[in-house]
């Protein structure tokens, strides 16, 4: 009888470029490996092809479209078989022991039902993401921050750029980046809102994933992520943003 693996995780691809070779990579070589799943959400990059070569034992899922990152991630929901799932950006490396410590620690907490990791910049600076509520003042920290005053003290609020945290601490919120979440809490939730297109469904994954059990910042455990920030350079990324800004409140309700 085959046994199920531990640990699955997946990578949405949409016009990622070659770095998310290195992401596979790092999957492919973690002990033990996942069972990896890779959603081409129809890029025309050639990259799924390039995948395909190099990594022909992937499960590989074409799409006819661009399903965003949420309903891409939502493609393998009926194929699981883990006990923990990885949803991973394709700019996300990592070493490979770190999935084992993941395992290990989530076996060892069982009222943790996500596990989100320190996560590091190219140059090994720490990438101060949300890790508090979601609010109208802290997402205003984020777009404006630049400008100072209550704008940056609000941001590190959200972020806890101010604490020394060295001990992992549940949090409210858990980057979509590279969540580690129980695959039967995955499951139970119907994985992301699909009205959400890009943006903020790590938001509300996080507040549904609450109600279900802990969720869990460690900043013994690492990932370094590129970031592209599309949201900051391009007008169409920040239309979608808004739009999913709106979306959350819409669904959760407004709060200052």
């Amino acid at each position: 009888m085959k046994e199920f693996p531990r640990v699955s995780a997946c990578v949405v691809l949409y016009r990622s470029g070659a770095q998310a070779l290195d992401t596979l990579q790092c999957l492919k070589a973690s002990a033990p490996q996942p069972e990896i799943y890779v959603v081409d959400n129809h890029g025309g990059d050639g990259l799924a092809a390039q995948v395909a070569e190099r990594f022909p034992d992937l499960c590989l899922l074409p799409q006819a479209e661009n399903l965003g990152f949420g309903r891409g991630n939502n493609v393998v929901l009926p194929l699981l078989r883990s006990d923990y799932h990885l949803l991973c950006n394709p700019d996300v490396t990592f070493p490979p022991e770190l999935l084992a410590r993941m395992t290990a620690w989530m076996d060892a907490h069982p009222e943790a039902v996500i596990l989100t990791p320190k996560v590091l910049n190219m140059d090994g600076t720490e990438q101060f993401l949300p890790k508090g509520e979601i609010t109208v003042r802290h997402l205003l920290g984020g777009r404006l921050e630049r400008l100072g005053g209550c704008f940056r003290r609000w941001r590190r609020e959200f972020t806890l750029a101010d604490e020394q945290v060295t001990q992992p601490r549940k949090v409210r919120f858990a980057t979509g980046c590279f969540l580690f979440i129980r695959t039967e809490a995955f499951r139970t939730l119907e994985g992301f809102d699909p009205r959400f297109f890009l943006y903020q469904e790590d938001s509300d994954l996080s507040r549904r994933a609450e109600k279900l059990g802990d969720i869990v910042y460690h900043p013994g455990m690492t990932v370094t992520h590129a970031w592209a920030r599309e949201n900051t350079r391009t007008l169409r990324g920040n239309l979608r943003q808004v739009r999913s800004i709106f979306q959350y409140f819409h669904k959760w309700g407004w709060k200052w």
